[in-house]
C-alpha cells in the first residue's frame, strides 16, 4: 500500500527528519514528483496467481499485498515495466525527501566487484561458491560494460544487468546525520539467452561501512 501523507512529505518536516532519496534513474525521479500521476500510468496488464491483472502502480501494489505475479516468461518481461512501482512502494512508506543525485564513478565498479551474489535469489546464486559469487568472479568470460550507474556483463548464455535506481538514506535516531542507515534500490535484469527464464526484479542493496573492503549485499523487495 502507499502512504497517503508521503504525497506531501516536505511540508511541516524538518529535512532530518525524512528520508532523503537521491535518483539516479528519470523514470524514478520524475515519478516520485507527482505521485498521484505514476500511481494510475498505464501499463501493459501484470497477471497475478488468483487470476487479476495489475494495470497500473496502484493495482499492482494492492495485488502483491496477498498475491505474487503469476510465472511466465512473458510475465516477467512485463513486470520490467512495473520496478518503478516498487521503488514507489518501497519509498512512500514514509515521508521523504526526493532529489536528482550523481553516483561516484565507482558505484557501479562496487556492484561487478563486492555484491555477494549468494545474498538473493537469482539465476546465479546456486552457481556461487566460497570463492566465486561475485559477477567479477563468476562471470569471469563475460563482457562487462559499466556506466555510472549500472553494470551488465553478457556471456554465451545469459545477459545478467545491475542499475542503480536511487539511493537512500533514513532518518537515524537523535537526528545524528552521521548515523543514517543508507540502502540502495537496485534494477536487476536476469536472461538465459535460450528464452526459458527471465526475471526483472528490485534489489535492496545494503553497502558495507565505508571503513571496511566488505562485501554489498542484497535482498528482494517485495518479498513474495
Amino acid at each position: 500500500m502507499f502512504s497517503g501523507s508521503a504525497l506531501h512529505a516536505s511540508e511541516g518536516t524538518g529535512e532530518s527528519a525524512l528520508t532523503q532519496v537521491r535518483t539516479t534513474s528519470p523514470e524514478l525521479a520524475t515519478a516520485l514528483q507527482d505521485l498521484k500521476t505514476a500511481l494510475h500510468t498505464p501499463k501493459t496488464p501484470l497477471m497475478f496467481d488468483n487470476g487479476a491483472a495489475a494495470s497500473n502502480c496502484a493495482e499492482y501494489s494492492n495485488l502483491l499485498t496477498a498475491h505474487p505475479p503469476e510465472e511466465s516468461v512473458r510475465n516477467a518481461e512485463i513486470r520490467a515495466e512495473y520496478l518503478v512501482c516498487d521503488a514507489i512502494r518501497l519509498i512512500s512508506n514514509e515521508p521523504f525527501l526526493a532529489k536528482r543525485h550523481t553516483l561516484p564513478a565507482n558505484a557501479a565498479k562496487a556492484l561487478l566487484e563486492r555484491l555477494d551474489l549468494r545474498s538473493f535469489p537469482s539465476s546465479l546464486r546456486n552457481r556461487t561458491t566460497d570463492r566465486s559469487h561475485t559477477l567479477k568472479t563468476l562471470l569471469v568470460s563475460g563482457t562487462v560494460k559499466t556506466t555510472q550507474n549500472s553494470v551488465e556483463v553478457e556471456t554465451d548464455e545469459q545477459f545478467f544487468s545491475l542499475q542503480i535506481a536511487a539511493v537512500i538514506s533514513h532518518p537515524a535516531l537523535a537526528g545524528n546525520l552521521k548515523t543514517r542507515r543508507s540502502e540502495w534500490i537496485v534494477w536487476v535484469g536476469d536472461e538465459m539467452k535460450d528464452g526459458n527464464y527471465k526475471s526483472y526484479r528490485t534489489l535492496i542493496v545494503r553497502p558495507p561501512t565505508p571503513s571496511s573492503r566488505g562485501q554489498y549485499t542484497g535482498s528482494m523487495y517485495p518479498t513474495e
